[in-house]
């Protein structure tokens, strides 16, 4: 009896990973890419009109990577994520995705790298934006640097979605940690403030501080963005490990 030894060519292969992602963001996103853009549009718009009324206050390169780019992204990565399981469960689809073949595992983590490519365009695209129309600053750079956080937060708030059975709830526990992290970074000890010290979610790696060694700050802001995609990474697993509960999330 002849065994069928047919396999998949790794251009067949692609395509059907590329068509899964596809699938993994229309349900995952729905319509909130269209919300998404014209929140940053209008964004960016009130701030340009600000610019243009009062052409003497401009953006330093801290300023527009933290107030165009970074703070931005880490509420598009709360939007993005909030109600990803939630979302699943007032669509009634939950018990469906538990009934596949494919672990839940799986599942999810196509999602999750789904939203975190469409987030990293959105921070691509909204850092090249800042740079032409506001400040100059190494825009490449700045859209990776602000994934870290927006990363972190896309961690936070899907564990938060699974813990919680309402992602307004997810949603406003999130913004909540976010807003801690911003008051910390501005919280004044001895008189130096917490931002650029190894544990700032914010960190700017551009201009290193005039008392420390530059190789020393690079090996800081290595760390730093390491540390920040492990936590991420580290909320991702226990929010998966925690859906093994499936009574608790139907």
């Amino acid at each position: 009896m002849a065994m069928n030894t047919n396999k998949l060519t790794w251009r067949e292969l692609l395509f059907s990973v590329g068509k899964l992602h596809g699938l993994s963001m229309k349900i995952a996103l729905h319509r909130k890419v269209i919300f998404m853009c014209c929140g940053v549009l209008g964004y960016y718009a009130i701030l340009y009109a600000f610019a243009i009324w009062r052409p003497g206050e401009g953006f330093s390169v801290e300023q527009a990577l933290n107030v165009l780019v970074e703070v931005p992204g880490t509420v598009l990565a709360i939007y993005l994520t909030m109600d990803m399981v939630a979302g699943e469960r007032d669509r009634d689809t939950l018990e469906i995705l538990f009934s596949t073949a494919i672990s839940h595992y799986a599942t999810w983590t196509v999602r999750i790298v789904s939203i975190c490519a469409v987030l990293f365009a959105t921070l691509m695209a909204m850092s090249t934006i800042s740079y032409f129309f506001f400040a100059e600053f190494p825009y490449i750079i700045g859209g990776l640097n602000a994934f870290f956080p927006a990363f972190f937060m896309v961690g936070v708030t899907f564990l938060f979605s699974v813990l919680c059975r309402s992602s307004n709830a997810a949603g406003m526990i999130s913004v909540g940690i976010l807003i801690a992290i911003l008051l910390l970074t501005a919280v004044q000890v001895d008189d130096n403030a917490l931002a650029n010290t190894p544990y700032d979610l914010f960190l700017k790696p551009f201009e290193a501080p005039s008392d420390l060694d530059p190789n020393l700050w690079t090996n800081r802001v290595i760390l730093n963005r390491t540390g920040i995609a492990l936590l991420g990474t580290l909320c991702i697993f226990l929010a998966l490990r925690r859906m093994t509960d499936r009574e608790r999330l139907l």
